[in-house]
């Protein structure tokens, strides 16, 4: 049981190990990018909209309409 266990630990923590390296390596490129000022590295409004409607597990499609609506009056606003 305790063999099993530390296995399953090193099996994690080497996935781990893995994600973490490829993370630094986007982090190197996210880094570069916005240091050259590259206008593709800004997140678009879309963009923008697409990741809060994820975050908030928004999937209806009117009530995207609406949220989408409002976001977008107050960019408008500003």
């Amino acid at each position: 049981m305790v063999k099993a266990l530390k296995e399953e630990t090193m099996a994690t923590t080497m996935t781990l190990s893995i994600r973490i390296d490829e993370f630094e390596g986007e982090l190197a490129l996210c880094r570069a990018a916005v240091g050259k000022g590259v206008a593709s590295a800004t997140l678009s409004n879309k963009d923008m909209m697409e990741s809060y409607f994820r975050a908030k597990g928004i999937t209806d499609d009117a009530v995207k309409v609406n949220t989408a609506s409002m976001f977008l009056t107050d960019i408008a606003l500003l």
